[in-house]
């Protein structure tokens, strides 16, 4: 029989929140075994660092230019009664890998957890949790909650998202109830006769950024490498970024809040870390781990106000770079670590590689242990409709629908903004960074419009030229006005 495939999925979470990506102060014990058992992919990055085009790129294989999905709206589109959808947003033909399995291998397909994809519906059992109103929500708890008593930490502004405290549910709680399903599923109610293809969705460590006790002060600040609002890194950033931290307003916080921040989500990283193991443990009990292939991904990264902005939106290493580590004995290379940039939307391919089916032939990427070349770039996008723009161009005040587009190197990471249809700035509105990774890892200074390092922006440019004009782009990439 085919192997069977568990993919665990978390949401904006840091590859440095891990002791297998390097971080000695990390309590991250079952992922760091999984990575010791597997593969780690040191330099993956998503398609785009926002939840919807990420989730709906890794699941397609293609780019989200491709799959008209550049923003988070497109799931506000609904499906009809017979599940079919009300309003086509991804292209006639578009084969998402649970679908292929299921009707290509008679995999049993199925998910739980957080979904937030175009209007689709690839999985053949579904039952969907993101966060349990009867405790929190992304903005306030319950009001039966006292807020203080649980140190709820919100962000500054007009979108005060809870950055850090206290879970007041304690275990029960949306991962704790997704991981009981997924192992009741596995135990109990699959078809043993078949493969399964499953996979289990945290919306954790995405906001509300709520640890469980005693998650919620498992590490001590001094003990975590927590970095303050940096003024220089701010000021040197382009205009969409600098746009971005005065929105978030994150320099506001003091260096209590900053630390308690910290503190609130790499323990919320740990607790996810917990409920993997509790997985792991049973597939482990089931007699399943030796037949199945395991790769935990997350769907972007999220920043913690290192030069003023937090969350998701942009293309630093802590945001873009995503924890990719994959597992099967025998089959996956054991306690190998790749530096080679790499994407998920490998995820298809390489799946189909192991798993000895053919893949869909229009999928991108490519199977990272079939032994092919290496890409030696990897690239991403994400678009604003003009209402969300961050930023204003020359004081213009001018409000446009636009995308910012990104490539990678091992050593350069590049990322610019252009209009809608792929339309370039004028030279003079030109707006983009430029970072060093071998000589600036932490990013802290923008090189766009240093001379000594003009041939490297032009270089850069010219490849996602290329990789633009490689691109199907169907019509239906940015909304209408209203």
């Amino acid at each position: 029989m085919r192997p069977n495939v568990l993919w665990i999925q978390s949401d904006e979470h840091r590859p440095d929140s891990l002791g297998c990506y390097g971080s000695a102060w990390a309590r991250t014990p079952n992922l760091d075994a999984l990575a010791s058992r597997g593969t780690v992919f040191l330099n993956a990055v998503c398609q785009s660092p926002v939840c919807v085009p990420s989730r709906a790129s890794q699941l397609a294989a293609r780019y989200p230019q491709e799959i008209n999905t550049l923003f988070n709206d497109v799931c506000e589109a609904s499906l009809s009664t017979e599940g079919r959808a009300d309003e086509k947003i991804l292209p006639a033909g578009t084969v998402l890998f649970p679908e292929w399995a299921a009707a290509g291998a008679d995999y049993q397909t199925a998910t739980f957890g957080k979904s937030h994809l175009p209007p689709c519906s690839p999985w053949q059992t579904e039952h969907l949790v993101v966060n349990n109103e009867d405790y929190a929500g992304y903005y306030a708890l319950n009001p039966k909650f006292e807020e203080d008593q649980f140190h709820v930490l919100k962000r500054p502004g007009s979108a005060p998202i809870i950055i850090g405290g206290t879970y007041p549910g304690g275990s029960d709680n949306p991962s704790r109830r997704i991981t009981d399903e997924a192992i009741a599923w596995l135990s109990d109610e699959r078809d043993e006769s078949r493969p399964f293809l499953l996979r289990v969705s945290h919306n954790w460590p995405h906001t509300p950024v709520l640890a469980p006790e005693p998650f919620d002060l498992l590490y001590e600040s001094t003990a975590l490498p927590v970095r303050y609002f940096d003024e220089h890194a701010y000021q040197t950033r382009a205009r969409w970024d600098r746009g971005v931290a005065d929105n978030h307003r994150m320099r506001e916080l003091s260096p209590e809040q900053m630390q308690q921040q910290w503190v609130a989500y790499m323990g919320l990283c740990a607790y996810v870390d917990h409920e993997v193991g509790r997985l792991l443990g049973s597939l482990e009990g089931c007699g399943l781990a030796e037949e199945t292939i395991v790769v935990f991904s997350a769907d972007h990264g999220k920043a913690l106000g290192e030069w003023g902005a937090t969350e998701k939106g942009f293309f630093d290493s802590e945001v873009w770079r995503v924890p990719f580590i994959w597992s099967w004995p025998g089959r996956v290379p054991e306690g190998l670590r790749r530096a080679e940039p790499c994407e998920l939307i490998d995820t298809a391919r390489t799946l189909a590689g192991l798993m000895g089916i053919d893949p869909v032939s229009h999928w991108r990427g490519r199977d990272l242990f079939g032994g092919g070349e290496e890409p030696g770039e990897v690239f991403g996008q994400i678009g604003w409709p003009s209402a969300e723009v961050p930023f204003r161009t020359n004081g213009r005040g001018a409000h446009w629908d636009c995308m910012r587009v990104a490539v990678r190197t091992a050593r350069f990471r590049l990322d610019e903004t252009w209009m809608e249809g792929g339309a370039r700035l004028t030279p003079e509105d030109a707006d983009g960074n430029l970072f060093d990774l071998e000589q600036d890892p932490l990013e802290r200074t923008n090189r766009w419009s240093d001379p000594s390092y003009g041939p490297v922006v032009a270089e850069l440019r010219e490849r996602l030229e290329r990789w633009w004009q490689s691109l199907d782009r169907p019509v239906r990439t940015f909304p209408a006005a209203s």
